[in-house]
């Protein structure tokens, strides 16, 4: 059986549970470990921007050597190509960023975006509002809604 994708937004999870808002690259680690867990399969988009200020050096080589990691343009609007790639890939989106300012051309952003919460370096993702919901369905008939229009 196919498992469920996961978009996570990179630039995003560095941040959770940072102290004085430092990025952690090992957010990103246990963020993946957490979809695996979950039973999907893991994407990771990650921007130059956000990578050049990691500095765990070790780490982001094991990270960049992953397939599930798509390394996007320097340049480009990381919001946009997690976006893109939830769209293309009928994915879910890990990330707590609302995505607000782009609604009017992704307005099925909210139905599909799954929050995280980590807490002494222990991620948990808040799928209580999905609790019964099957999120690709869900996905897939918010984003064949705004086809339609």
């Amino acid at each position: 059986m196919k498992k469920e994708k996961a978009v996570i937004d990179g630039c995003n999870v560095v941040y959770v549970d940072s102290p004085r808002r430092k990025p952690s690259i090992k957010n990103i680690f246990a963020v993946i470990s957490a979809i695996e867990a979950s039973g999907r399969e893991p994407v990771v988009i990650v921007h130059p921007a956000v990578l050049s200020i990691l500095g765990e050096f070790e780490l982001l080589e094991r990270l960049l050597s992953q397939s599930c990691v798509v390394r996007i343009p320097a340049g480009s609007d990381p919001a946009r190509a997690v976006l893109e790639k939830a769209q293309e890939c009928d994915a879910i989106i890990v990330s707590n960023n609302a995505y607000v300012d782009y609604w009017n051309e992704f307005p099925w952003v909210e139905l599909c975006r799954l929050p995280v919460a980590a807490v002494d370096g222990c991620v948990s993702l808040l799928e209580a509002r999905f609790k019964n919901t099957d999120l690709a369905s869900l996905a897939r008939t918010a984003k064949a809604c705004h086809s339609n229009m």
